[in-house]
């Protein structure tokens, strides 16, 4: 079902933003990334961002350094607050943290803070030159304004706070999958480092598989090696450790029944006591959205989807990206609440959909779908919720499990009422216009 420009289309590629309008993005969104850094004033948060998952990675970086092991057990040291907390990542990752052990907890926080952000504005320009949003002029502008606002969305708020780097590697994936040339040798090789760093990437060698991109998909497994490698030369011992040991040892990252554990998994260890039940109970849930997965992609044809460029083409291969990116999110054993960032693109491509398409069902859809994510990634409802989760009735179950449910809404909206564009001189001609867009698509 074609997805056809709009008016507000056709006023968006004409729109030059005057200087009043620069001036006004430009204040609210330096107020908003300065109160995502320092906090929110006159509330807890304010001067208290400590950011202890980005004291876990410098403090394993500086670990290393001294030759101590990262995975023996008790062998980190306390954070800045006084909490301690394993290494969980591949070696790869304290190599690319060294930079991160040389600065000061407040000097990385910031620059982890303010560089995850400008990552955010990147990351929503590559998802409005995917949709054929705007124009080459204003597209800056209007991630600029748009990231003002999702960077208050739970995942990304809570990414921002703990120092994670997940932001990182969602700029990362989108950068390989939309910003390099099809053809280019260095494609999958973003994919295969952010891998080497957290391997929950690793999914997206789907995404080449299903575009039958054969070199980029071998170039993801290539480069994760050559990575992982690379990281055995500086540290063979914890190299060895890591990949025979810890990485099959996974309750050592956390509680799998903890209400910020949002996936298929937890949900069953949240909801039914007996172990046997759970195990089969996320097995054949695991299937259900691998089922719905494959049928979400199949839906957005995915070999002509990355074969061109055309803005018809382009959200197809998006949807291919979230279906699989949601996929993943879903199926991992762990999946914190801070690693579902992909909502940013995701509730954009959702808008746009209810906003364009000309069948009113799916305008509806997609409409919910934006409406519900918006409001279920801005609140995050597990953390009201009670923490002992034995304490939850059946309707605490369904909002504690709103992250999943929302993933699992969003693979059956691709499959059944999949989004694509129509030509972009529709707008044009919507609105009489003369402007050519072939000039102005960056």
């Amino acid at each position: 079902m074609p997805l056809f420009p709009t008016r507000a289309d056709a006023w968006l590629s004409a729109w030059r933003p005057s200087r009043v309008a620069r001036v006004a993005i430009g204040l609210i969104f330096t107020a908003s990334a300065l109160m995502q850094v320092i906090g929110v004033p006159f509330t807890s948060s304010f001067g208290t961002r400590t950011r202890i998952d980005l004291d876990v990675y410098r403090l394993g970086s500086q670990l290393w350094q001294h030759g101590v092991s990262l995975y023996d057990v008790g062998s980190m040291p306390f954070t800045d607050d006084g909490i301690w907390l394993p290494f969980t990542y591949p070696p790869f990752a304290a190599l690319s943290f060294v930079p991160l052990g040389a600065m000061s907890l407040t000097v990385a926080g910031w620059f982890v803070a303010l560089t995850s952000i400008a990552l955010v504005v990147v990351i929503v320009k590559i998802v409005l030159r995917v949709l054929d949003v705007g124009s080459k002029t204003n597209r800056w502008w209007l991630a600029a304004a748009t990231t003002a606002a999702v960077i208050w969305l739970n995942p990304a708020w809570m990414t921002l706070g703990f120092g994670q780097v997940n932001i990182y590697l969602l700029a990362l994936i989108l950068i390989d999958l939309f910003v390099l040339a099809p053809r280019s040798r260095a494609r999958g090789s973003l994919i295969g480092i952010a891998s080497a760093i957290k391997l929950t990437p690793l999914v997206f060698v789907a995404v080449f598989l299903s575009a039958r991109q054969w070199r980029a998909a071998i170039t993801v497994g290539v480069s994760f090696v050559a990575a992982a490698a690379l990281a055995a030369v500086w540290m063979p011992s914890d190299s060895l450790r890591y990949w025979t040991h810890t990485l099959f040892h996974t309750t050592r990252i956390g509680d799998p029944a903890g209400p910020i554990n949002q996936n298929l998994n937890a949900l069953w260890i949240r909801l039914v006591d007996s172990h046997s039940a759970q195990q089969m109970l996320w097995i054949v849930s695991a299937a259900v959205a691998t089922a719905l997965m494959v049928l979400a992609v199949r839906s957005a044809r995915p070999v002509a989807a990355f074969a061109s460029d055309s803005p018809a083409r382009r959200v197809d291969a998006m949807s291919v990206t979230l279906a699989i990116a949601v996929w993943g999110l879903l199926i991992s054993p762990t999946t914190w609440g801070h690693h579902w960032v992909w909502v940013i693109p995701a509730l954009v491509v959702c808008s746009v959909v209810a906003a364009r398409s000309p069948l009113r069902r799916t305008q509806w859809i997609y409409a919910a779908l934006t409406v519900s994510g918006a409001v279920i990634f801005a609140v995050g409802p597990y953390q009201l919720l009670p923490r002992r989760v034995d304490d939850w009735g059946l309707l605490d179950h369904i909002v504690g499990n709103s992250y999943c449910l929302w993933g699992l809404c969003l693979l059956v909206a691709l499959w059944l009422a999949p989004a694509r564009l129509a030509d972009a001189s529709s707008a044009v001609a919507l609105a009489g216009g003369t402007t050519d867009r072939a000039a102005t698509a960056g």
